[in-house]
């Protein structure tokens, strides 16, 4: 009777087991799936937040250097192997040690921090949500925060937390380092019009503009980015110059022979020229600068004063044009650690992780001081943002590194929202909105307070 009943018991639990299996099996086999990204498929919200299945990640038919940005599911593969669909070059780590975290895990802090999310076209506007809800609707693929050199959070949601991932807009962030290291070396004069350091752009759309017009994107040209989707716009002749859609032989002198055919445009009047007119063509001619100035190619001077003094555990890279000009302007990659160890340097106000001062403490002064154009409630000023002394740096699908010096807090993120746009009118105000209230935990409740 006894070996009945186990068997009659071993029974209902296997054959629950299985009905258990059957609902997850239809739970994770449809919809997303690691080995399946479709061109083409409708924008999805929580795709990696959700339970989903195992799988390999495969180059995805119909990804070309034309599609790969426009989609929002190949660009779920783009942004984790960037590599393998435009040219790139690598930045090497060194030969230094690897600079360690602390630790000051709290495992549920995702869970635990909550607020609402006052903006017009989010579904739960008036409800109040966990920053885990939150970060899990706009895709975010990993997020870490460090707090004075700990590890607060890390989560991999979507990918392997060795990977690279495309840093997308953050990459203009290495433009404030350099620029500030410069302008204190004497190097660069921001109040200077590009031609004095370009004679070859004298008499062209950017010659005209000082660097600062460029570093606080109050530049206006012919150069329209808003326009992603059409083949026929400038920002497609801009890409196509960089190497990041297809060779079209319209561009042999790569991303330089670009920007020197640029037109320069009237400043909107009134609020309009108020607010920032972002273009990425303006980090380009700053790049150039750097390049000019420095007598070395942009990947070395970044490689040699900047990713060798963070102590990283593994190269970045950059994607390049043909002549080998990089994407200042969108095209690092990393690790997101290593973003969270290059992120210490404006947290420890220019001081990178091995103590080598990279730029003085008056830059940090200047580029948190309110001045630059409106980037809705931020001002933008030296290639990057700021508000109530926080400085931020965000890019498509979800690319974010927000810092604040005065409580030593880092949070970095990478994220996929496969939207065509790259996201909802709401999708960067949301990380935004996560930094911030995960800052504001951190101070309240005293964690990590201390090196």
């Amino acid at each position: 009777m006894r070996l009945l009943w186990s068997w009659a018991v071993s029974l209902r639990v296997t054959v629950s087991l299985l009905a258990m299996a059957g609902t997850v099996s239809a739970q994770t086999t449809t919809g997303w799936r690691w080995d399946a990204l479709p061109a083409g498929a409708p924008a999805e919200e929580q795709l990696f937040s959700r339970e989903h299945s195992a799988g390999f990640l495969r180059r995805p038919g119909g990804l070309t250097p034309d599609t790969w940005f426009h989609d929002g599911h190949l660009r779920t593969y783009a942004l984790l192997n960037l590599g393998d669909v435009v040219r790139t070059a690598e930045i090497s780590r060194g030969r230094g040690p690897v600079f360690m975290f602390g630790n000051a895990r709290r495992p549920q802090l995702l869970d635990e921090v909550s607020g609402t999310f006052d903006h017009p076209q989010y579904p739960k506007r008036d409800a109040a949500v966990s920053v885990r809800e939150m970060l899990g609707s706009v895709n975010c693929q990993g997020v870490i925060v460090v707090r004075n050199g700990k590890i607060v959070f890390e989560e991999y949601a979507g990918m392997d937390p060795g990977q690279r991932h495309h840093w997308m807009s953050v990459s203009k962030s290495t433009l404030n380092i350099l620029l500030g290291k410069l302008v204190s070396d004497g190097k660069i004069d921001l109040t200077k019009r590009v031609d004095a350091y370009l004679p070859e752009l004298e008499d062209r759309g950017y010659g005209s503009f000082t660097l600062q017009e460029l570093a606080d994107m109050n530049a206006d040209v012919n150069m329209d980015e808003k326009n992603y989707q059409s083949p026929q716009s400038s920002f497609w002749d801009f890409g196509r110059s960089l190497g990041w859609f297809g060779e079209d032989g319209k561009w042999p002198g790569g991303n330089r022979q670009f920007l020197a055919t640029l037109t320069r445009l009237p400043k909107p009047e009134g609020e309009d020229g108020r607010r920032v007119r972002y273009t990425s063509s303006n980090s380009q001619v700053l790049a150039w600068v750097v390049e000019r100035v420095t007598g070395r190619s942009y990947v070395e001077v970044f490689e040699q004063e900047v990713w060798q003094r963070i102590g990283a555990v593994a190269p970045a890279s950059v994607t390049i044009d043909k002549q080998g000009f990089p994407s200042v302007g969108g095209g690092f990659s990393s690790s997101l650690r290593d973003l969270a160890r290059y992120g210490l340097i404006w947290a420890r106000r220019g001081v990178a992780p091995d103590g080598t001062r990279i730029f003085p403490d008056a830059w940090m002064t200047e580029n948190t001081s309110g001045k630059g154009p409106l980037l809705a409630e931020h001002h933008y000023h030296n290639q990057s943002y700021s508000k109530d002394g926080a400085i931020v740096h965000q890019g498509h699908s979800g690319q974010m590194l927000w810092v604040r010096p005065e409580s030593g807090t880092i949070v970095a993120t990478f994220g996929s929202t496969t939207t065509r746009e790259g996201g909802h009118p709401w999708t960067r105000p949301a990380y935004l909105w996560a930094a911030e209230t995960i800052e504001r935990s951190l101070r309240e409740r005293e964690i990590a307070a201390r090196e």
